[in-house]
């Protein structure tokens, strides 16, 4: 017996210490015992001793460690279980170690469902009420190993929920934002301070007691409460929902924007609304202004460009109705604004804008899309003239003068029309037609209307090819200068000559200026083309007797241009001619377009030398004016007014007129378009000094005018070569 025990003494001492060995071995990184080395522990023991010894020996040494160990079958049955275990759970131990079921000693435990789980996992559990232990959990091949371990976090879990608590209450008593929780149904719940005070009330119990449904005559919109859930239902919250609404209290009307959510119970029932609000008057005002300034012009507070292009998209996308779209340009506003100031051209244009609402009609839509452009929607089609009788109204309306300090200001306009859908079925066709139809009514004079039609299209791509075109004739130097000859009316000798240009097109033959020179004009090419030009008449001219004067036009472009003077001192110096032999003819047209810097430029060229022409006289509103200010050397009487001497007195007295002015002023007078010896013989009768037209001489290439001189060809081809280049600023591609 005694070496029984001797032996078993040995047996029990060799084998804690290798179980303590292999504990050491066992242990994780958070210095817990591993499940899988544990099971392999206590298995080879098993294998090496006495089964019943070793059970034994095992669960003194389990009983011993610290951390709770349960060993658990794969049918959940707890067939050990260590006394920290049992502790750590608050179970009772099992006598003579009898396993037990977890789903019957600890329920909670068992809605784990750690027999279901693959591999490992870890999980928390509350063992008792503020008390909470730590499960690891490690898969076997015949169940689980559990090590069990109170958290030992309980009371800085507490703490830490207390203060959360805490925090939470001070967001939600503080917050400027309005918070509240409802009930499903729409039962106040909670509401903190700031949406207390937001529906005029003093305290969240006078509110709770008052408000018995929190959305029940909140909204403006009736359908707004409809939305809101169904937005909840669909997506479980609503984000930025922006509603104008009442305070409960009150009843005032304000805009809010509203954020929510579901709070849901164990299962993903909802039970509570939870949400914030925020009051969005000043967003919703800030966005109102917005709109305003994007769908209303500033000025005249008609519609904006922005409206009406809206307002055109829909209603081309409604389709149901013919519609006109009117497209407007006032014919002289630039001068007015020119010369009289903004505040006057700001006069002009809200003048026009009321007027033009006093023509139309309730559901018609007038827009200013920019400087003196309008623009009308009118509801309907010319099929019973009410179109075109409104386009009359306008025309007329806007002829008749607008009385500003003393001034009559004559405006006018030109109206261009297109109709959805017989001129186009898109936005972009239906203004870009009217917009033709108004080039056409500008182009006959303006002060009129002008509605599209196929013809009008096919015109433009006729002006477009002949730009092409010109943009080649331009690089090909096809175009050259023919001279007019202007004679003394006393002796009918020849005092100069007028440059005209000419195009040699190589299908169309000889074309005028009348063929190409707007175009030229509107695409950009006139300021190369007139430089061009003035090189060209200051060569040719100084190869002709020193008593001959030539004169050539200058366009609007060319005269906006700087480039001109430089144009000229070069071209001067390069030919040597004597500046008053070279005559610049300018339109009361260009004058007008440029009268901000006419005076400097002027100015320039008298101190060059440089004699100044005005041509067409008549034909404009200030014409006497400009006489005055700018001391032009020669003043052009408008073929016009001489082909019409016959048949009108009063062209024959405005032809008197300005000759007189002439003498008066000491200003030379050329009377052009002089076709007939009766045409001849009334002017020279009435005393004008200069006379040029087809009766005196048509326009001749510059070798004949040399021939006409009897001025020697050697001379002219060695001073200038008459294939002189046109430079274009952007060459085009060929």
């Amino acid at each position: 017996m005694t070496a029984v025990t001797r032996k078993n003494g040995r047996s029990s001492k060799a084998l804690h210490g290798r179980l303590q060995q292999q504990l050491l071995k066992a242990k994780n990184q958070y210095g817990e015992p591993s499940g899988e080395a544990l099971l392999e522990l206590v298995s080879r023991t098993y294998d090496e001793l006495d089964k019943q010894l070793a059970r034994n020996h095992v669960e003194e040494f389990l009983d011993a460690i610290q951390c709770g160990i349960m060993l658990v079958n794969a049918d959940g049955k707890v067939h050990h279980c260590n006394r920290a275990a049992f502790e750590v759970l608050g179970l009772t131990p099992k006598p003579n170690g009898k396993s037990f079921n977890i789903a019957d000693a600890l329920p909670k435990l068992a809605s784990l469902k750690i027999t279901d789980r693959r591999d490992r996992f870890v999980a928390e559990i509350e063992v008792a009420p503020g008390r909470h232990a730590d499960i690891h959990a490690t898969r076997t091949t015949s169940g689980m190993i559990l090590t069990v371990k109170k958290a030992e976090y309980d009371s800085l879990r507490r703490n830490a929920s207390f203060m959360m608590e805490e925090e939470y209450r001070s967001l939600f008593e503080n917050s400027t934002c309005g918070i509240y929780r409802d009930r499903v149904d729409g039962t106040p719940v909670r509401c903190n301070p700031a949406l207390v005070k937001f529906n005029g009330y003093d305290s969240e119990a006078e509110y709770r007691e008052s408000v018995s449904h929190a959305q029940t005559n909140w909204y403006v919109d009736p359908n707004r409460p409809t939305q809101f859930h169904q937005m909840m239902k669909t997506e479980g919250c609503v984000k930025d929902f922006v509603s104008e609404v009442y305070r409960h209290r009150t009843r005032e009307k304000v805009w809010i924007t509203e954020n929510a959510w579901y709070v849901r119970d164990h299962a993903g029932v909802p039970v509570y609304i939870e949400g914030t609000i925020q009051d969005a008057s000043e967003r919703i005002a800030t966005m109102a202004i917005i709109e305003q300034q994007a769908n209303l012009d500033s000025l005249t507070g008609l519609a904006s460009r922005h409206r009406f292009l809206n307002a055109l998209e829909s209603k081309i996308s409604d389709g149901r109705e013919a519609f006109t779209v009117y497209s407007l340009d006032l014919d002289r506003f630039k001068p007015i604004n020119d010369l009289y100031g903004h505040a006057a051209g700001d006069f002009v244009l809200k003048t026009i804008a009321s007027e033009l609402l006093t023509l139309v009609g309730d559901h018609d839509l007038v827009a200013r899309l920019g400087g003196d452009e309008f623009a009308i929607l009118h509801h309907g089609d010319d099929g019973d003239g009410k179109v075109t009788a409104l386009a009359a109204k306008i025309v007329s309306l806007l002829r008749k003068p607008l009385s500003l300090k003393g001034h009559n200001l004559l405006v006018g306009a030109s109206v261009g029309l297109a109709s959805f859908p017989a001129h186009g079925q898109d936005s972009a066709t239906l203004l870009g037609n009217a917009d033709l139809a108004l080039y056409k009514a500008k182009k006959s004079g303006g002060n009129t209307f002008c509605i599209f039609d196929a013809e009008l299209r096919s015109g433009l791509q006729r002006r477009l090819n002949v730009e092409d075109e010109l943009k080649s004739a331009v690089c090909d130097n096809e175009l050259e200068l023919y001279y007019q000859p202007v004679v003394d009316a006393a002796t009918g000798s020849v005092q100069g000559y007028e440059a005209l240009m000419r195009w040699h097109h190589p299908i169309r033959g000889l074309l005028p200026p009348s063929e190409f020179i707007q175009i030229a004009e509107d695409a950009g090419l006139m300021t190369d083309l007139g430089n061009w030009a003035i090189k060209c008449v200051c060569h040719q001219a100084s190869a002709l007797p020193t008593n001959i004067k030539v004169a050539v036009n200058v366009s609007a472009n060319q005269f906006r241009s700087a480039s001109i003077l430089e144009a000229l001192r070069t071209s001067l110096a390069d030919s040597q001619l004597d500046p008053k032999r070279l005559i610049l003819e300018i339109t009361e047209t260009v004058i007008m377009s440029n009268e901000a810097i006419a005076d400097t430029i002027f100015e320039e060229l008298r101190e060059m030398g440089v004699s100044l022409a005005l041509d067409d006289f008549g034909t404009g509103y200030s014409s006497l004016s400009y006489l005055q200010r700018f001391k032009f050397d020669k003043v052009k009487i408008d073929r016009s007014f001489v082909s019409g001497m016959s048949d009108s007195p009063a062209n024959l007295a405005i032809v008197r007129a300005i000759i007189g002015i002439g003498n008066d002023l000491g200003i030379k007078i050329v009377a052009e378009g002089v076709e007939t010896k009766a045409q001849a013989d009334a002017l020279i009768t009435e005393g004008c000094p200069l006379l040029q037209g087809y009766y005196y001489g048509k326009p001749k290439p510059f070798t004949e005018v040399v021939n006409d001189l009897g001025v020697q060809r050697l001379q002219i081809l060695q001073s200038f070569s008459l294939e002189e280049p046109i430079h274009l600023s952007a060459r085009p591609q060929r």
